[in-house]
This record gives C-alpha cells, sequence and structure tokens, in this order.
C-alpha cells in the first residue's frame, strides 16, 4: 500500500504556522524521510465565508505549495488533491502543470476534480452547470499541450489558434491523471483516459454538500472497485493498468485524539484485498508540531510494519 498526506492546512482548524516556510518545509521533509508515498495540497482559491465559517477546509494555492515543497525534496511524488481544471483557463493549468513537472524531475500526480461549490464558481466566473464539458473540454487541450502539440481549438470563453505552450510535460505522456470517481460518469472518464480512480468514501450526510455519489462503508468501496474493473473489461481494458485510490477512511489524523494502529491495520488489508493501490488522508493543522509527530506515529506504526 502506498501513502499520501495533505498538508495540515486543510483541517479547518487551521492556524497560520502551520504553513510558515520552516514549517512547511519541515512537514514536507519528515513526510519524505518517514516513507510516505506523496504529499499533497487541495484547490479552493475563492470558497464563500459561509462555508469557510461551517467547517470548511484551509487552503494554500496548491502550484505554489507544491513547487516549494519540489524545492526541499528529491523523492516524495507532489499531489495535486485535488486540482478543478473547470476553474481555468486550460493553457494556464496545462503551462503550470508542465512547469511543475520539470522543477520536481518528474515527480506530479495530478488528483483532479470538477468542482462542488456553486459561490466558488460563481466568484470564478463560471458556470457551475457546465463543469462537466468544462473538465473534458479542458483536459483534451492539456493533453496535447503536455504532448508538445500544436493546439487549435475553439472553447468555453478562449479561442486558440496555432498556440504551443511550453514546456511540454517531462513525464511521457503526461503526469498520471487521477479524478474523484464517485459517480457513474467520472468513472467512465477515467477508465477511458485515466490512470487512477480516487473514491471517496462519504455517508449520505455529505453528499447535498459534495454534489456526489455515496460510498459510505469499506464493503461499498469494494462494490465501486468491482465496477470499475467491470468497466475497464467493457473497453477491452486491463483493470491492472488503473490505479484504485481511496480517501475518506481516515477523514484525518490526529495523534491527541488516539490512533489504534491494528485496526488501521486489519483496515489496509481489507482494502487491499479489495485492489487498492493508495490511501490518502488529511493531518490535523491547528498545530504544526501535532502535525508531525501524527506523520511520526503514522511512519513508525503503519508505514514501517508494512
Amino acid at each position: 500500500m502506498k501513502f499520501a498526506v495533505q498538508h495540515g492546512i486543510g483541517d479547518s482548524r487551521w492556524t497560520p504556522a502551520i504553513i510558515s516556510p520552516s514549517e512547511v518545509t519541515r512537514w514536507a521533509t519528515s513526510a519524505e524521510r518517514l516513507g510516505f508515498d506523496a504529499i499533497s495540497f487541495t484547490d479552493h482559491p475563492a470558497p464563500s465565508n459561509r462555508w469557510v465559517e461551517s467547517g470548511g477546509e484551509g487552503v494554500a494555492d496548491l502550484f505554489t505549495s507544491l513547487g516549494f515543497c519540489a524545492a526541499v525534496t528529491s523523492r516524495i511524488r507532489l499531489l495535486t488533491y485535488v486540482l478543478l481544471p473547470t476553474y481555468r483557463n486550460p493553457f494556464i493549468t496545462a503551462h503550470q502543470v508542465a512547469t511543475l513537472d520539470h522543477l520536481s524531475a518528474g515527480r506530479v500526480t495530478l488528483g483532479l476534480g470538477t468542482g462542488y461549490l456553486k459561490s466558488e464558481f460563481h466568484a470564478l466566473g463560471v458556470d457551475p452547470n457546465n463543469r462537466r464539458q468544462r473538465f473534458e473540454e479542458a483536459m483534451s487541450v492539456c493533453k496535447q499541450v503536455w504532448a508538445g502539440e500544436d493546439v487549435t481549438t475553439d472553447g468555453f470563453g478562449y479561442s486558440a489558434r496555432g498556440v504551443r505552450s511550453v514546456p511540454a510535460a517531462l513525464q511521457r505522456p503526461h503526469p498520471p491523471l487521477w479524478l474523484h470517481a464517485n459517480t457513474a460518469w467520472a468513472t467512465d472518464w477515467v477508465v477511458r483516459e485515466g490512470q487512477g480512480w480516487l473514491g471517496m468514501m462519504i455517508g449520505e450526510d455529505r453528499i447535498g454538500t459534495l454534489r456526489t455519489v455515496p460510498i459510505p462503508t469499506l464493503d461499498a468501496f469494494a462494490e465501486r472497485v468491482g465496477d470499475v474493473r467491470a468497466r475497464c473489461a467493457a473497453i477491452g481494458r486491463d483493470p491492472a493498468t488503473l490505479e484504485i485510490i481511496n480517501t475518506g477512511v481516515w477523514p484525518m489524523l490526529d495523534v491527541r485524539k488516539g490512533l489504534d494502529a491494528d485496526h488501521m491495520r486489519d483496515q489496509i488489508g481489507r482494502l487491499t484485498e479489495i485492489g487498492t493501490d493508495w490511501i490518502a488522508f488529511n493531518l490535523c493543522g491547528d498545530d504544526p508540531q501535532a502535525s508531525i509527530e501524527t506523520l511520526e506515529w503514522f511512519g513508525g506504526e503503519i508505514i514501517a510494519t508494512q
């Protein structure tokens, strides 16, 4: 099993100390030293105050943050968890990703989503009702840019004629593409075009806000993985070529609240049986030292015992 950890600013209780240069350096280098496989930041450039005040996660710009982390690490992968291409002109997205791919020596993995906060869409001048079309259009443009192709296309609010954005991506044909894929539409896209199905374990109580399909239990997660495999088979794709990523089995880890290593190992065992390749989770962020101590605990009790 591989493990990806999101920076503690993703905790709704985050404090400014968590995003200081020294603390981000300590967090990134600690995660690398302890054997984590990826570190991540998420993407909410303009959430509403209502969302923030009702427990929405904290956010730092993910390209700036991952670029900083690239400079202080050498092995660990840099994960966008998750990037919303629907929010941006696709040429801007493709250029930022390709640049980060080069500056990290090919360590970028793109966790992707279509977005769910209507207020944020409107703040950014984007219609939330066509988010799926925008996503597919953006990824088509990005793939051409990452391949080093000249691009001629018309899209949502732009018209490109013979555009060549450099550099092309370092990883070929592009960085791995994972998609938050609880819905059938997203699963179909990943099976056709992606490298990772990212299933979010979530109950009925939160789907109204997140605008997705619930996966409340490990048994339900197993059923969805079976569906992914069936969809791969239907188009002649080897299911082994698509990574399975679980998020939500551990919504937020905080060593101060007590962590049961045996229970977590049992969950890892079950997820391994299901065919899961990665587990991604969030980290407490109200106290920088608690974040590091939680990383240290996980590295010693879980990663080192695999």
